[in-house]
């Protein structure tokens, strides 16, 4: 006899679905704010370098009430010229507490459909894990945050 249970609230979302998404960008938030505690700070282009590998780049592109709009990159150096790969601009929502990339340039067919989301979103999450346990991270200034935020509601379910 095969004994089968229906699924829970409390099993984890399928891959590629809305709510497997949503928890894809609280992750990407979480290891993004443990690279970079302090993004309300007074510098907008950090570098990151360890001693075994490429310095990884974050600049801040803008900063708004409830968001802040980064791009993290690694730079190579080749024969011609710098190389920025890769070069990910994310969108942090402070009161929601996730983070997304954000499509570049020109507009893509099915550049916005939950599947293109999900396989970029899923190479950032990837990315930043790789970058944490290289030993990348960016240090918080020692002064006050430029921005004051309003702190995220708890919402009670």
């Amino acid at each position: 006899m095969v004994l089968k249970t229906l699924p829970t609230l409390a099993d984890a979302p399928r891959e590629g679905n809305f709510a497997a998404l949503m928890e894809l960008y609280e992750n990407n938030y979480i290891f993004l704010r443990r690279l970079v505690p302090q993004l309300d700070g007074r510098r907008d282009a950090q570098v990151s370098s360890i001693d075994r590998g490429p310095d990884l780049h974050l600049e801040v592109i803008e900063r708004c009430a409830y968001t802040t709009t980064v791009l993290l990159t690694h730079r190579f150096s080749s024969v011609e010229a710098l190389e920025s790969l890769p070069d990910l601009r994310v969108r942090i929502y402070h009161d929601a507490r996730v983070a997304e990339v954000m499509p570049d340039g020109e507009p893509v067919a099915g550049n916005g459909t939950l599947a293109s989301r999900w396989v970029t979103n899923r190479f950032l999450n990837r990315w930043l894990r790789y970058c944490l346990g290289e030993g990348h991270g960016f240090e918080a200034d020692s002064g006050r945050a430029v921005i004051q935020r309003p702190p995220a509601r708890r919402w009670a379910v």
